[in-house]
């Protein structure tokens, strides 16, 4: 069986339990900061899973070519 890529850690549970709390706090004072710190948490959580995850991680095997270059003598007649 092969594990799972996608494995939360202490510190990010915390990080996720602090953007909630932060998110009910901030709603305690009023909607617009509620929802501008919604709008921030969101960003924050979807860097976090691109980085876990491997978004931009550069691919190891190198691409194949999809067609063959044309000789010298098919272009010379």
């Amino acid at each position: 069986m092969e594990r799972s890529s996608f494995q939360l850690s202490v510190a990010g549970l915390l990080a996720l339990v602090a953007c909630i709390a932060l998110n009910i706090w901030l709603f305690r004072l009023g909607p617009l900061w509620g929802i501008i710190g919604l709008n921030l948490s969101k960003h924050v959580i979807v860097a976090f899973l691109c980085q876990i995850l491997g978004v931009d991680k550069p691919q190891t095997q190198n691409p194949t070519p999809t067609s063959a270059p044309l000789s010298t003598q098919a272009t010379a007649r």
